[in-house]
Protein backbone atom coordinates (compact mmCIF):
# COMPACT_ATOMS: atom_id res chain seq x y z
CA UNK A 1 0.00 0.00 0.00
CA UNK A 2 0.98 3.35 -0.96
CA UNK A 3 1.28 6.18 1.98
CA UNK A 4 -1.40 7.75 1.06
CA UNK A 5 -3.68 4.64 0.96
CA UNK A 6 -2.60 3.84 4.36
CA UNK A 7 -3.40 7.11 5.50
CA UNK A 8 -6.86 7.03 4.43
CA UNK A 9 -7.23 3.50 5.55
CA UNK A 10 -6.31 5.14 9.35
CA UNK A 11 -8.56 8.27 8.73
CA UNK A 12 -11.22 5.54 8.36
CA UNK A 13 -10.86 3.86 11.02
CA UNK A 14 -10.85 6.64 13.14
CA UNK A 15 -13.92 7.84 12.09
CA UNK A 16 -15.15 4.38 12.93
CA UNK A 17 -13.78 3.73 15.82
CA UNK A 18 -14.96 7.36 17.16
CA UNK A 19 -18.36 6.44 16.26
CA UNK A 20 -18.57 2.73 17.62
CA UNK A 21 -17.25 4.23 21.01
CA UNK A 22 -19.86 6.49 20.90
CA UNK A 23 -22.42 4.12 20.25
CA UNK A 24 -21.16 1.81 23.14
CA UNK A 25 -21.13 4.42 25.63
CA UNK A 26 -24.93 5.21 25.01
CA UNK A 27 -25.54 1.21 24.90
CA UNK A 28 -24.07 1.25 28.25
CA UNK A 29 -25.49 4.29 29.79
CA UNK A 30 -28.89 2.91 28.54
CA UNK A 31 -31.82 4.26 26.37
CA UNK A 32 -35.38 4.88 27.81
CA UNK A 33 -37.56 5.02 24.62
CA UNK A 34 -40.21 7.82 25.24
CA UNK A 35 -43.74 5.88 24.20
CA UNK A 36 -45.12 9.72 22.64
CA UNK A 37 -42.39 9.38 20.47
CA UNK A 38 -42.14 7.12 17.25
CA UNK A 39 -39.53 5.38 16.65
CA UNK A 40 -37.46 6.35 13.93
CA UNK A 41 -37.08 4.47 10.61
CA UNK A 42 -33.39 2.94 11.62
CA UNK A 43 -34.83 2.08 14.84
CA UNK A 44 -38.00 0.44 13.66
CA UNK A 45 -35.67 -1.74 11.00
CA UNK A 46 -33.11 -2.95 13.56
CA UNK A 47 -36.00 -4.02 15.77
CA UNK A 48 -37.88 -5.99 13.10
CA UNK A 49 -34.40 -7.46 12.45
CA UNK A 50 -33.83 -8.03 15.73
CA UNK A 51 -37.40 -9.89 16.27
CA UNK A 52 -36.38 -11.73 13.21
CA UNK A 53 -34.02 -13.85 15.82
CA UNK A 54 -34.43 -16.77 18.18
CA UNK A 55 -35.19 -15.05 22.01
CA UNK A 56 -31.64 -15.87 23.06
CA UNK A 57 -30.29 -14.43 20.28
CA UNK A 58 -32.48 -10.95 20.96
CA UNK A 59 -31.00 -11.06 24.14
CA UNK A 60 -27.67 -11.08 23.41
CA UNK A 61 -28.34 -8.82 20.31
CA UNK A 62 -25.31 -6.04 21.97
CA UNK A 63 -22.56 -9.05 22.39
CA UNK A 64 -23.44 -9.54 18.83
CA UNK A 65 -23.18 -6.41 17.29
CA UNK A 66 -20.32 -6.06 19.37
CA UNK A 67 -18.74 -8.95 18.07
CA UNK A 68 -19.35 -8.03 14.89
CA UNK A 69 -17.30 -4.85 15.77
CA UNK A 70 -14.22 -6.27 17.10
CA UNK A 71 -14.05 -8.73 14.44
CA UNK A 72 -14.15 -6.13 11.63
CA UNK A 73 -11.92 -4.17 13.09
CA UNK A 74 -9.81 -7.22 14.04
CA UNK A 75 -9.81 -8.51 10.39
CA UNK A 76 -9.54 -4.87 9.02
CA UNK A 77 -6.36 -4.15 11.19
CA UNK A 78 -4.62 -7.68 10.69
CA UNK A 79 -5.32 -7.53 6.55
CA UNK A 80 -4.92 -3.83 5.75
CA UNK A 81 -7.73 -3.47 3.68
CA UNK A 82 -10.97 -2.14 5.42
CA UNK A 83 -13.45 -4.60 2.76
CA UNK A 84 -12.00 -7.59 4.30
CA UNK A 85 -12.92 -6.40 7.48
CA UNK A 86 -16.05 -5.59 6.91
CA UNK A 87 -17.69 -8.65 4.80
CA UNK A 88 -16.00 -10.58 8.45
CA UNK A 89 -18.30 -8.76 10.27
CA UNK A 90 -21.49 -8.92 8.26
CA UNK A 91 -20.92 -12.52 8.34
CA UNK A 92 -21.10 -12.43 12.10
CA UNK A 93 -23.88 -10.58 12.04
CA UNK A 94 -25.13 -12.86 9.29
CA UNK A 95 -24.68 -16.19 10.57
CA UNK A 96 -27.92 -16.07 13.31
CA UNK A 97 -30.21 -15.30 10.48
CA UNK A 98 -28.86 -18.27 8.78
CA UNK A 99 -29.26 -20.65 11.48
CA UNK A 100 -32.47 -19.68 12.20
CA UNK A 101 -34.39 -19.01 8.62
CA UNK A 102 -37.61 -20.00 9.99
CA UNK A 103 -37.81 -17.72 13.28
CA UNK A 104 -39.77 -14.90 11.70
CA UNK A 105 -42.93 -17.27 10.67
CA UNK A 106 -42.88 -18.70 13.84
CA UNK A 107 -42.86 -16.00 16.13
CA UNK A 108 -45.57 -14.07 13.72
CA UNK A 109 -47.68 -17.42 14.26
CA UNK A 110 -47.46 -16.74 17.96
CA UNK A 111 -48.12 -13.04 17.87
CA UNK A 112 -51.28 -13.74 15.87
CA UNK A 113 -52.16 -16.64 18.28
CA UNK A 114 -51.82 -13.86 21.40
CA UNK A 115 -53.53 -11.12 19.19
CA UNK A 116 -56.27 -13.53 19.33
CA UNK A 117 -55.80 -13.88 23.17
CA UNK A 118 -55.73 -10.47 24.10
CA UNK A 119 -58.49 -9.70 21.62
CA UNK A 120 -60.73 -11.96 23.75
CA UNK A 121 -59.92 -10.50 26.79
CA UNK A 122 -59.97 -6.99 25.59
CA UNK A 123 -63.90 -8.20 24.90
CA UNK A 124 -64.79 -9.39 28.11
CA UNK A 125 -63.03 -6.28 29.65
CA UNK A 126 -65.28 -3.91 27.81
CA UNK A 127 -68.58 -5.70 28.63
CA UNK A 128 -68.22 -4.09 31.68
CA UNK A 129 -69.07 -0.90 30.31
CA UNK A 130 -65.53 0.97 30.66
CA UNK A 131 -64.46 2.89 27.73
CA UNK A 132 -61.62 1.41 24.64
CA UNK A 133 -58.81 3.44 26.20
CA UNK A 134 -59.65 2.00 30.13
CA UNK A 135 -60.03 -1.30 28.67
CA UNK A 136 -56.90 -1.62 26.75
CA UNK A 137 -55.05 0.26 29.39
CA UNK A 138 -56.19 -2.77 31.62
CA UNK A 139 -55.52 -4.93 29.78
CA UNK A 140 -51.74 -4.04 29.36
CA UNK A 141 -51.03 -5.98 33.04
CA UNK A 142 -52.18 -8.96 31.27
CA UNK A 143 -51.16 -9.02 27.82
CA UNK A 144 -50.07 -12.04 26.35
CA UNK A 145 -45.82 -12.59 26.23
CA UNK A 146 -45.54 -11.66 22.06
CA UNK A 147 -47.54 -8.74 21.92
CA UNK A 148 -46.69 -7.38 25.41
CA UNK A 149 -44.72 -4.83 24.61
CA UNK A 150 -46.53 -3.22 21.53
CA UNK A 151 -49.48 -3.37 24.79
CA UNK A 152 -47.05 -1.39 26.99
CA UNK A 153 -46.48 1.10 24.53
CA UNK A 154 -49.90 1.66 23.67
CA UNK A 155 -51.15 1.24 27.14
CA UNK A 156 -49.03 4.20 27.88
CA UNK A 157 -49.62 6.58 25.06
CA UNK A 158 -53.08 6.11 26.31
CA UNK A 159 -52.26 7.26 30.02
CA UNK A 160 -50.43 10.75 28.78
CA UNK A 161 -52.98 11.79 26.50
CA UNK A 162 -52.66 10.74 22.95
CA UNK A 163 -55.44 10.53 20.73
CA UNK A 164 -56.35 6.84 20.82
CA UNK A 165 -56.89 7.17 16.80
CA UNK A 166 -53.02 7.79 16.72
CA UNK A 167 -51.94 5.72 19.28
CA UNK A 168 -53.54 2.40 17.75
CA UNK A 169 -51.82 3.79 14.60
CA UNK A 170 -48.39 3.75 16.19
CA UNK A 171 -49.43 -0.29 16.45
CA UNK A 172 -49.85 -0.94 13.50
CA UNK A 173 -46.49 0.37 12.38
CA UNK A 174 -44.82 -1.08 15.62
CA UNK A 175 -46.03 -4.44 13.77
CA UNK A 176 -46.30 -4.06 10.53
CA UNK A 177 -48.96 -7.07 9.76
CA UNK A 178 -52.04 -6.69 7.42
CA UNK A 179 -54.16 -8.71 10.31
CA UNK A 180 -53.05 -6.13 12.45
CA UNK A 181 -54.22 -3.70 10.49
CA UNK A 182 -57.89 -5.33 10.75
CA UNK A 183 -57.45 -4.75 14.26
CA UNK A 184 -56.47 -1.37 14.66
CA UNK A 185 -58.96 -0.27 12.10
CA UNK A 186 -61.89 -2.40 14.23
CA UNK A 187 -60.60 -0.22 17.40
CA UNK A 188 -59.66 3.41 15.63
CA UNK A 189 -63.73 2.89 14.38
CA UNK A 190 -64.81 2.24 17.45
CA UNK A 191 -62.57 5.37 19.04
CA UNK A 192 -64.39 7.69 16.62
CA UNK A 193 -68.03 6.69 16.37
CA UNK A 194 -68.68 4.79 19.96
CA UNK A 195 -70.84 2.27 18.15
CA UNK A 196 -72.33 -0.81 20.22
CA UNK A 197 -71.54 -4.50 19.91
CA UNK A 198 -67.20 -3.91 20.25
CA UNK A 199 -67.35 -7.26 22.59
CA UNK A 200 -68.68 -8.90 19.82
CA UNK A 201 -66.89 -7.74 16.64
CA UNK A 202 -63.64 -8.63 19.00
CA UNK A 203 -64.85 -11.38 20.12
CA UNK A 204 -65.38 -12.88 15.76
CA UNK A 205 -61.79 -11.20 14.81
CA UNK A 206 -60.12 -13.12 17.77
CA UNK A 207 -61.87 -16.68 16.06
CA UNK A 208 -60.82 -15.52 12.63
CA UNK A 209 -57.15 -14.70 13.67
CA UNK A 210 -56.89 -17.11 15.71
CA UNK A 211 -58.22 -20.05 12.94
CA UNK A 212 -55.33 -17.78 10.68
CA UNK A 213 -52.88 -19.17 12.94
CA UNK A 214 -53.28 -22.68 12.83
CA UNK A 215 -53.51 -22.45 9.35
CA UNK A 216 -49.89 -20.73 9.55
CA UNK A 217 -49.00 -23.79 11.39
CA UNK A 218 -49.65 -26.05 9.07
CA UNK A 219 -48.17 -23.92 6.61
CA UNK A 220 -45.34 -23.62 7.74
CA UNK A 221 -44.77 -27.77 8.94
CA UNK A 222 -44.69 -28.14 5.39
CA UNK A 223 -41.91 -25.25 4.75
CA UNK A 224 -39.70 -26.96 6.84
CA UNK A 225 -37.98 -28.99 4.36
CA UNK A 226 -37.27 -25.55 1.98
CA UNK A 227 -35.59 -23.74 5.26
CA UNK A 228 -33.22 -27.09 5.65
CA UNK A 229 -32.29 -26.99 2.47
CA UNK A 230 -31.73 -23.00 2.67
CA UNK A 231 -29.41 -23.31 5.61
CA UNK A 232 -27.23 -26.24 4.42
CA UNK A 233 -26.73 -24.30 1.19
CA UNK A 234 -26.24 -20.83 2.99
CA UNK A 235 -23.77 -22.85 5.27
CA UNK A 236 -21.38 -24.33 2.27
CA UNK A 237 -21.56 -21.63 0.10
CA UNK A 238 -19.96 -19.56 3.22
CA UNK A 239 -17.32 -22.20 3.78
CA UNK A 240 -16.54 -22.16 0.26
CA UNK A 241 -15.96 -18.69 0.43
CA UNK A 242 -14.15 -18.81 3.18
CA UNK A 243 -11.75 -21.68 1.83
CA UNK A 244 -10.96 -18.75 -1.16
CA UNK A 245 -10.37 -16.35 0.94
CA UNK A 246 -7.98 -18.13 2.77
CA UNK A 247 -6.17 -19.18 -0.16
CA UNK A 248 -3.67 -16.34 -1.00
CA UNK A 249 -3.04 -17.14 -4.54
CA UNK A 250 -7.01 -16.98 -5.11
CA UNK A 251 -7.13 -13.86 -2.63
CA UNK A 252 -4.42 -12.10 -3.55
CA UNK A 253 -6.28 -9.96 -6.42
CA UNK A 254 -8.09 -8.68 -4.19
CA UNK A 255 -5.48 -6.79 -1.96
CA UNK A 256 -5.30 -3.32 -4.41
CA UNK A 257 -7.79 -0.62 -4.24
CA UNK A 258 -9.79 -2.30 -7.51
CA UNK A 259 -9.88 -5.71 -5.76
CA UNK A 260 -11.42 -4.04 -3.29
CA UNK A 261 -14.55 -2.56 -5.04
CA UNK A 262 -14.94 -5.95 -6.89
CA UNK A 263 -14.78 -7.48 -3.55
CA UNK A 264 -17.36 -4.84 -2.21
CA UNK A 265 -19.84 -5.64 -5.37
CA UNK A 266 -19.37 -9.23 -4.97
CA UNK A 267 -19.53 -9.78 -1.39
CA UNK A 268 -22.78 -7.01 -1.57
CA UNK A 269 -24.30 -9.55 -4.70
CA UNK A 270 -23.59 -12.61 -2.41
CA UNK A 271 -25.50 -11.32 0.82
CA UNK A 272 -28.30 -9.94 -1.32
CA UNK A 273 -28.44 -13.63 -2.80
CA UNK A 274 -28.84 -15.23 0.51
CA UNK A 275 -31.40 -12.35 1.70
CA UNK A 276 -33.40 -13.63 -1.58
CA UNK A 277 -32.84 -17.45 -0.66
CA UNK A 278 -33.92 -16.88 3.05
CA UNK A 279 -36.95 -14.73 2.30
CA UNK A 280 -38.07 -17.61 0.13
CA UNK A 281 -37.83 -19.61 2.52
CA UNK A 282 -40.17 -17.86 4.55
CA UNK A 283 -43.82 -16.85 4.68
CA UNK A 284 -44.55 -13.38 4.68
CA UNK A 285 -47.20 -10.89 6.68
CA UNK A 286 -50.25 -10.00 4.97
CA UNK A 287 -49.96 -6.99 2.48
CA UNK A 288 -50.94 -3.85 4.33
CA UNK A 289 -54.07 -1.80 4.62
CA UNK A 290 -52.75 1.15 6.31
CA UNK A 291 -50.36 3.47 5.00
CA UNK A 292 -47.42 4.09 7.33
CA UNK A 293 -47.11 6.94 9.50
CA UNK A 294 -44.43 9.72 7.74
CA UNK A 295 -42.08 9.73 10.75
CA UNK A 296 -42.54 6.04 11.67
CA UNK A 297 -41.23 3.01 10.53
CA UNK A 298 -41.98 1.72 7.64
CA UNK A 299 -42.25 -1.96 6.75
CA UNK A 300 -39.83 -3.17 4.28
CA UNK A 301 -42.32 -4.73 1.63
CA UNK A 302 -46.21 -5.90 1.21
CA UNK A 303 -47.70 -2.03 1.65
CA UNK A 304 -50.80 -2.03 -0.33
CA UNK A 305 -51.25 0.29 -3.44
CA UNK A 306 -53.95 2.24 -2.00
CA UNK A 307 -54.18 2.18 1.63
CA UNK A 308 -55.73 5.10 3.71
CA UNK A 309 -55.25 6.39 6.99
Amino acid sequence: MTTAQLALVAACCAILAVVVAFAAVREIRGRVPDPLKPPSRTAGRIRRAKAELPEQWQQRWRHLVTTAVIVALGVWAWTGWPVHGLLAGAVVLGVPYILNPGTAAQLRIERLEAIAQWLNHLAGVHTAGISLSQTVQASAKSAPGPIAPYVHRLAERLRAGMDAHDAFAHVADELGDGVVDHVVLLLQSHAVYKGEGLADALEALALNIDQQAKDARDVEADRSKTRKSARIVSLVVFCVVLGCMLNKAWAGWYQSPIGQIALAVLGGLFAMNLNWLRRYARTAPDPRLLDPLPSGPRPDEHLAPGGNR
